[in-house]
């Protein structure tokens, strides 16, 4: 019977790192494809970046003159734009990036002369794009003679003995020999250290081209496409902003249907029910399931009261956050004490950090309430000009962490989904305390 001895843990996890290895190595035909498109992209960005230069250089001469500064400015911003959508073109087609564009100003086709020109002159992407025009001459200059250098040197060491024989003395003179104890070298030995010299730089030639490339495309999108970051990062922002305030809104939305719709009428039959008990008598035989009703209506009533409670209570919305802190403050059975620079009005921040904060606090009154054992508690609410830090003391029995089921895990996402931070003090044998650092984006 044949039986098949089957690899063990520690050599499976050598082959899967061996082939996770073998699969990170580009094959030759992609490192040939990349390494042309280096030497492309290098090869014919500075001759691009030296014409922009010089003609910019040139319509920089002519500022200096009142009569020809009005043409010469707008030339000198329209050649730097048609080079900068060269090199935006250049890194999209030889180096795969796709994020190199500018976000210039609409020119209105319907526009004069005069109307156009002014655009061009107040467009702050056409300056960073004279400003490419100098910086990127420069770094393109760098990184093109590095790349030609190591190439031509590479390829002139590995020809060197075909052209060496018809240097002077064979090329074996010995220009050390003030140095060096020998006035010649052997002619083949020399060939010898020649190719081997050229074969190294020519190995590393394709990596030495990556550098130089990326150089120079990190270079150029910095300076190139950093408005149009910007102004997609600032597109997002008001998106997220946008969204939440949408999101705080149908919460309130929400807590105010609650409030109106189910609790009140479950108040309403309550007090029906209350209204029967009385009528039927307490002997009759329907009154003691008229109580369990009751009883279960007060208890759903309750769950009810502090699921709206935690979504956004009316306070929040009408008075502010303060004004709800103050009203939470009053659920536990220890005294709270607060202590807040916050404004006491309604929308003194906005909606999601007003919301994000109150849920801090009233979680974290809860988890005193059941948990901690304290005496006292203690909330300080503090306004700066980045943040709303919101603390939480209570001198109860301490030992509390993020991981032991006490709520305080749904504290640190919603904090973090309000782009804050969520930090947990809390020792053996107290006390405890809870840091919230909410960014409440106020100019």
């Amino acid at each position: 019977m044949m039986t098949t001895q089957l690899p063990s843990l520690s050599e499976k996890s050598a082959m899967s790192t061996t082939m996770h290895t073998i699969q990170r190595i580009p094959p030759p035909r992609t490192v040939l494809r990349r390494t042309g498109g280096d030497i492309a992209y290098l090869f014919l960005s500075w001759p691009i970046a030296l014409a922009a230069f010089g003609i910019a250089c040139m319509f920089f001469g002519l500022i200096s003159s009142v009569v020809l500064a009005p043409v010469a400015v707008p030339a000198v911003l329209v050649v730097a734009t048609y080079a900068a959508q060269a090199e935006r073109w250049l890194l999209r087609r030889f180096q795969g990036v796709t994020d190199a564009e500018g976000a210039y100003l609409r020119i209105n086709p319907h526009d004069g002369i005069v109307a156009k020109a002014w655009t061009v002159v107040r467009d702050p992407q056409r300056w960073l794009d004279v400003i490419w025009s100098a910086v990127g001459w420069v770094v393109s200059t760098i990184t093109w003679v590095i790349m030609i250098t190591v190439w031509l040197t590479g390829l002139a060491q590995i020809l060197w003995p075909v052209y060496g024989w018809f240097l002077p003395h064979h090329g074996t003179e010995n220009g050390f020999s003030f140095l060096l104890p020998f006035d010649s070298l052997n002619y083949g030995l020399l060939s010898l250290v020649n190719v081997l010299v050229g074969v190294v730089l020519l190995a590393l030639a394709p990596w030495i081209t990556r550098g130089m490339a990326h150089l120079q495309g990190v270079a150029s999108r910095a300076i190139l496409s950093s408005r149009s970051r910007q102004q997609v990062i600032e597109q997002l922002r008001v998106s997220r902003d946008a969204g939440r305030s949408a999101e705080a809104d149908q919460l309130s939305k929400l807590e105010r249907d609650i409030h109106d719709g189910p609790q009140q009428r479950l108040v309403r039959l309550k007090v029906d029910l209350a209204r029967i008990e009385r009528q039927l008598g307490p002997d009759s035989p329907a009154a003691e399931s008229i109580r369990a009703a009751i009883h279960s209506t007060q208890e759903t009533l309750d769950e009810l009261r502090a699921l709206s409670r935690g979504i956004a209570p009316p306070t929040l919305t009408e008075l502010g956050l303060v004004a709800a802190v103050r009203q939470a403050a009053t659920r536990p059975t220890a005294p709270v004490s607060l202590t807040t620079n916050v404004p006491e009005v309604a929308g003194a921040l906005p909606p999601h950090v007003e919301q994000a904060a109150y849920y801090v606090v009233s979680e974290a009154l809860t988890n005193v309430a059941k948990h901690s054992g304290a005496g006292r508690a203690y909330i300080e609410l503090t306004l700066d000009e980045r943040d709303l830090v919101v603390a939480v003391t209570d001198d109860g029995v301490g030992g509390a962490a993020l991981g032991k089921g006490t709520g305080l895990a749904g504290l640190a996402e919603r904090v973090r989904s309000v782009d804050g931070a969520f930090t947990v003090d809390s020792p053996a044998g107290g006390p405890t305390t809870l840091f919230a650092l909410i960014p409440h984006g106020r100019r």
